[in-house]
């Protein structure tokens, strides 16, 4: 027994998909231009508009009542490559972040990576529309295949306005024992709404620590980092 297909249903098919494609269009759209406008207009660097009240509500940059803030970076170093994330939250005066670095040498055996993590709150000591001065405590930890320590750590850092969408970060962060670490960065940060474009010069100096893996790295790492995040 034959059995026949009407032969109309391949075309029913491709005008029922036709217009589900045309019922989600505009979705899709109006997610798209949702996104676009979250990223654009709820950074930190917004321009005060004509019609904001004049006082602290209406200031923007380094002075919002809280910021959320994350990213990763790449840091080209003498000795190999790296990555570094981090993630962070500051109100007007307090604020807490952490931040992880994985390092591995060029040329180095399997298992003599190196992380770098740090868990910090911080105090601005200054705060206003074009800069933000911190304090900063909190507790560092190297970890390697053949040792593991944590450590106390402190410092300060900096966040100004230089021109327009252009910052300058500077930060430099100490871990006095039971191995000591020095960690300082230079950078620039350019903001495009939400977005923002990091990049500068990065010095890690770490004593041998009991480790292979920071005996490896003959006293530190120094190199150029970019990188992007998200601060809104």
């Amino acid at each position: 027994m034959q059995v026949s297909y009407p032969t109309d249903m391949p075309r029913e098919a491709l005008k029922d998909s036709h217009a589900v494609s045309e019922l989600l269009k505009p979705v899709v759209q109006a997610l798209m231009e949702g996104l676009v406008h979250v990223f654009r207009d709820s950074g930190t660097h917004r321009e005060r508009a004509d019609t904001d009240p004049p006082g602290e509500e209406a200031q923007t940059r380094h002075a919002t009542a809280t910021t959320f803030r994350t990213g990763a970076q790449v840091l080209l170093l003498r000795q190999g490559g790296a990555v570094d994330a981090f993630l962070g939250m500051d109100f007007r005066r307090v604020g807490v972040a952490a931040r992880v670095l994985r390092s591995t040498p060029w040329g180095r055996q399997v298992g003599s990576g190196l992380t770098l993590a740090e868990l910090r709150v911080s105090y601005a000591l200054y705060v206003s529309e074009f800069a933000r001065f911190r304090l900063e405590a909190g507790a560092g930890a190297l970890l390697a295949p053949d040792k593991e320590r944590v450590g106390p750590l402190g410092g300060l850092s900096l966040e100004a306005c230089m021109w327009g969408p252009l910052d300058l970060e500077a930060r430099v962060l100490a871990t006095p024992l039971p191995y000591q670490q020095l960690d300082g960065t230079l950078g620039l940060a350019a903001h495009a709404g939400a977005l923002v474009a990091r990049g500068g010069v990065r010095g890690i100096y770490l004593d041998q620590a009991g480790s292979v893996a920071a005996q490896a790295r003959e006293g530190g790492l120094l190199g150029l980092y970019l990188g992007l995040g998200v601060d809104f």
